[in-house]
């Protein structure tokens, strides 16, 4: 009999604990300090694959404390465990956007710097270039291009200035192809002229 007593009584001292469980608070309000510094580092740009993961996280944690929440036994073990994968996540997040924005911002000055040398390059290739009644046209037109490539090349810096580097890299990549297509071009119209002439 006593063994019964004791044994109910362990029962309901159990049935207390887990219905007073209380949702993990202290836990949530850290990973969403790693969540908001995450997206303070613009993330969701520069790594977004570890953002949704955090972001995945914190969701389903959030789901999983509703969810106890409205049971009797309450047991919050779960949403710990989603919400220090979230803080996790969250962390991995903030340093992979700084360490891929400031890879960003190398890779976009570098290609700025190519273009306009690709650009230097052709325009004196133009200036050198053999003018005949049959390339005026051309040349003209291959003048008006490098002024349009030089505008492009502005908005690429412009982009780099407001931290747009992926702007920034993609048109500068583009204005250095063309440039160094235009001064190919150009070459090769001199050494066919060089050879007509021999």
């Amino acid at each position: 009999m006593k063994r019964v007593t004791l044994l109910s009584l362990a029962v309901l001292v159990l049935f207390a604990v887990a219905g007073c469980a209380k949702p993990p608070q202290d836990e949530k309000n850290a990973a969403q300090a790693e969540i908001d510094r995450a997206r303070q580092a613009n993330a969701d740009t520069w790594a977004p694959t570890e953002a949704k993961a955090a972001e995945e996280a914190m969701t389903a944690a959030e789901a999983e404390i509703s969810a106890q929440n409205e049971k009797w036994m309450k047991n919050y073990d779960k949403a710990k465990e989603l919400l220090a994968q979230a803080k996790d996540n969250a962390g991995k997040a903030a340093e992979a956007a700084a360490t891929n924005k400031a890879q960003a911002k190398t890779d976009s000055e570098a290609a700025i710097a190519a273009a306009d040398t690709a650009i230097q390059t052709a325009e004196a290739s133009l200036k050198t270039a053999p003018k005949t009644k049959d390339s005026a046209a051309d040349l003209k037109l291959m003048e008006n291009d490098l002024a349009t490539l030089k505008t492009t090349l502005e908005s690429a810096k412009s982009a780099a200035a407001a931290e747009d580097y992926k702007k920034a890299l993609e048109s500068a990549n583009s204005v250095k192809d063309q440039a160094t297509s235009m001064s190919t071009q150009i070459e090769e119209a001199k050494a066919k002229r060089a050879g007509v002439k021999k």
